[in-house]
This record gives C-alpha cells, structure tokens and sequence, in this order.
C-alpha cells in the first residue's frame, strides 16, 4: 500500500482533530502529502423560510462566504500545528447538501491513496460509527481509515485481517502487509465459522467435521494460491511447522521482509459479532475488504462489514479489491 497523498476531512470536533494528528504521525513514515477539507452543510430549509419573507440577507452573499472564510483559516491553523511544514498540501472547502458526497468527489478529483477521517463527528449518534464515514466507507474507490484515537507507529503492534475465503477478503492482506512492515507489526488472519451457514463457495477448503485446524490448514492453502495466481503482489507464505503460525515474506531486489502471520479460527453465530469482539480485546488495527464471499458491496457491508465498523474501538482501514472497476452506487 503506497501512501503518497491522504486526504482528511475534517467537522472540527476534537475527534476529527485527532484523524489531522493521526496524518501528521503518518508522515514520518511514509513521507507523504496531506490535504484537508471541510464541508458547510447546505442550508436548505432557511433558503425556503426566507425567501419568501423579503429579509435582505442572502445566505449565499453573506453567510456562505463568511463560513468558508472561517473554515479555511481554521485548517490552516490545524495543518499549521499537526502538519509538518514540507508536507502540507492542499485546503478545500466547499458547501454540499451531504458531506460524504463531496468528500467522495474530492477523492475522485484527486490521485489520493487513503481517506483518513474520524470514525465518528461532531454529533453522537446511535452507532459509533457516525454516518458520513459509513457512507464515504461505502462508496469510495480509495482506501478509508477511520480512527477514534490518535494513531502513531507506537501503538499499533497487532493488524487483524478477517477472511472468509474469497479472493476480495484475501485481498485485504495485500495493504495489510505493507502496514505492518511501517508499523513492525503482526498480522492475525481471523476466519469465523457460522454455525450452520457454510457456503457451497467454501467447499473444497471446509472441511464437513468443521475442525478448527482443518480449516487453518484449508484457508493457508487456498490463501497460497491466491498469492501464486496474483505474483504481481510478489508475496508468500512461509510455512513454519507450528499450527496457526506462518510467515509472509516479500522479496524485492534481493531484500527479504518478513513479517509475523498468526491464524485464529473461532465458531460463532454471528460473524460480526465474533469479529468485533477479538478486534477490540486483542488488536490495535482491523484492515477489512469491503467485498466479500458474495462480491456484492451493499450484502456484505449491510452484513458483516457495516456491523462491525459501527461496533468497532480501534482503527478500521477498508479497502475495495482492485478486480472491481466501477464504484458501488
């Protein structure tokens, strides 16, 4: 995953200052560009109320211009204080009906390699993951990370990849690798087996007695072979003997790097459910497909992915596979 130029939208809120801090950690690393944007929500039921009441203010003349003024003093003021000076890179600020849609625009109008933004914004919601980062997970053709804590190479030392089998969950893997070498990390491949809903696309690799190391042993193989067919990756496993325990090794201009590849197999009924709970008990970082076993975005975001960004504590970074071309409407 080669990060050159992050895009951060930002609502002002504490919590979305810390997604600005989290960019500014990563620029150590990766020597990358930041940008920064922010959104003034349309106002479109006092354009209706007013209008017809003859009142001489405009809010496109006067209030509009005011707001984007302040906003854009305000982010230089925060790249100013999180944003290493060489860095900093651009500011937008505009005034949209839906914040996720111009964020997702923004990201098409420019060559970014990851949105970072909070998990959650200014207002609380139900879920914990507010709604204009669901949706920008939903339809962005760029990676998103979305924090609810400042992020630095210090505190992340165990990246959770779930994986059911299908080439978009495998995937995943591929960002996750190159993060855990910047992190000097580990990488926990999580598959959950629900209970009496094991696909016919599962099969060869699960086994009927649904053994827990049967499908370690199935899920390697299959995961091999994904590595094999896409070389372009230049990744494999090394196998190490010891059940659940394997070695990713990447090979480039005779410099070997390799990084740590445990497997936990569980059973549960909820997949979601299962993923959420190990992810917030025992790792600092989830990389997630936003495509899995079905292939279709709106199922297994609606299913398991969706789930568990809302229910998630650590960082989540999701991805869309590079098979798919057309973005998700």
């Amino acid at each position: 995953m080669k990060v050159q130029h992050i895009l951060v939208p930002t609502d002002f809120s504490e919590r979305s200052i810390k997604a600005i801090q989290s960019a500014g950690n990563m620029v150590d690393f990766y020597g990358c560009t930041v940008d920064l944007m922010h959104t003034v929500p349309l106002m479109k039921y006092f354009h209706e109320s007013m209008d017809p009441l003859g009142v001489p203010f405009s809010i496109e003349k006067h209030l509009y211009p005011h707001c984007l003024e302040r906003a854009h003093e305000q982010l230089e003021m925060l790249a100013e204080k999180y944003i290493k000076k060489e860095y900093r890179g651009k500011i937008f600020t505009n005034v949209e009906r839906k914040a996720s849609e111009a964020i997702v625009n923004q990201s098409r109008q420019e060559e970014y390699d990851l949105i970072l933004m909070s998990a959650k914004g200014e207002h609380d919601t139900l879920h914990l993951l507010g709604g204009t980062t669901e949706k920008v997970i939903r339809h962005s053709r760029v990676p998103v990370l979305s924090v609810n804590e400042v992020i630095s190479e210090k505190n992340i030392h165990t990246i959770m990849v779930p994986i059911d089998f299908s080439d978009g969950s495998f995937f995943s893997l591929i960002p996750a690798f190159e993060l855990a070498k910047e992190f000097k990390a580990k990488i926990v491949l999580f598959n959950v087996i629900e209970l009496y809903s094991a696909g016919s696309d599962m099969v060869p690799y699960v086994p009927t007695s649904i053994d827990e190391d049967a499908i370690y042993d199935s899920l390697i193989t299959r995961l091999m072979e994904y590595l094999d067919e896409h070389d372009q990756y230049n990744l494999g496993i090394h196998r190490t003997g010891v059940t659940y325990k394997d070695v990713l090794v990447s090979s480039e201009n005779d410099h070997v790097t390799s990084v740590e590849l445990h497997t936990k197999v569980v059973k549960g009924i909820s997949a979601h459910r299962e993923i959420t709970d190990f992810a917030n008990d025992e790792s600092d970082l989830v990389v997630m497909s936003t495509h899995g076993r079905t292939g279709l975005a709106r199922v297994f975001i609606g299913s398991t992915a969706e789930q568990v960004s809302r229910h998630l504590q650590v960082p989540l970074l999701t991805v869309r596979p590079e098979f798919l071309e057309q973005p998700v409407e």
